[in-house]
């Protein structure tokens, strides 16, 4: 797949390029993702990705002051253009390049499901990719509070917050504790020792990163205001999954990369996590401390 004939190669409009190998530079790269540059919602495909060690190209799109008190990005004016010359109306961030069937992909939960599914991520039948597509849509949910109280106008609380979170937590953490039992083929004496790192049928799955990748977020926002975000023991289960998903050597690559430990989880307006840290970004004074903005072309390998 040369240079000049790959289906969306390159754009000017994004900060950073980052070109993924898994040992042989020369394979092609089937696909590409796009989003701001943050971890976000492009975090755990990124995350997706890297685990299955399918090369493919990342562009992170950066957003920057403009005047005392505004915001602007290179990403505004080419999105424009985008929409005309690959004739898709629905774009939006994140996107996701198709390079084999020339075709971009559109919502968050349709890149998933179609990334799950080119690197065996999205079940093993039917029942599987059902469950897969179910979990996502929950997942996104609880991500849609977070998302109101570091961007809405009128945010709660902390504490509703973190209450409202639980409700979400709390059919999760049942939904583990099923995976346990089928782990197990329901042994209850052997249930309770079991640790469950996939959502479903123990293997890795595109729900498996989003959940990984929100447990983080809450977590370090529980922590800002000096609560457990797993209650004690009452979420068990999830705190099990987060960190024996992190622990699993799929996910090393990505989780020792800057991409992980030097992207902000939100954009520089947002009020909770808008610097690493996780700090709150000042409009006037924080520019200096955005580093992972336009770093260019970054090449990242990890040997298989």
């Amino acid at each position: 797949m040369s240079e000049s004939k790959t289906f969306f190669a390159a754009t000017k409009a994004a900060g950073t390029t980052v070109e993924f190998d898994f040992g042989d530079k020369s394979s092609p790269k089937k696909h590409a993702i796009a989003y701001w540059s943050i971890r976000g919602l492009g975090a755990p495909l990124t995350m997706m990705l890297c685990a299955a060690k399918t090369p493919f190209t990342l562009f992170l799109y950066d957003i920057v002051e403009s005047g005392e008190n505004g915001w602007t990005s290179d990403y505004f004016a080419a999105k424009t253009e985008y929409i005309k010359e690959y004739k898709q109306p629905l774009w939006n961030l994140p996107f996701c390049v198709d390079r084999e069937n020339k075709k971009i992909i559109c919502q968050t939960n349709a890149i998933f499901a179609h990334l799950g599914r080119a690197c065996g991520m999205l079940g093993d039948d039917e029942v599987s990719a059902s469950e897969c597509e179910q979990l996502l849509c929950e997942i996104y949910d609880l991500r849609d509070g977070m998302i109101q109280y570091v961007y809405g106008p009128n945010p709660c609380s902390p504490a509703e917050l973190l209450d409202s979170a639980k409700k979400y937590m709390s059919k999760l953490e049942a939904w583990l504790e099923l995976q346990a039992e089928k782990t197990v083929n329901g042994h209850e004496d052997k249930k309770a020792k079991t640790e469950v790192v996939h959502l479903v049928n123990g293997k890795f799955s595109a729900p498996d990163f989003h959940l990984y990748e929100m447990l983080d977020q809450y977590e370090a926002f529980a922590k800002e205001h000096g609560q457990d975000l797993y209650q004690g023991g009452e979420f068990d289960r999830l705190r099990a999954f987060k960190e024996g998903f992190a622990a699993l050597p799929e996910n090393q690559f990505y989780l020792n990369s800057w991409l992980h430990t030097e992207l902000p989880f939100n954009n520089c307006m947002g009020r909770f996590g808008s610097l690493p840290g996780p700090k709150t970004y000042v409009h006037g004074e924080s520019a200096k401390d955005a580093t992972w903005r336009g770093k260019g072309t970054v090449e990242m390998s990890c040997f298989k």
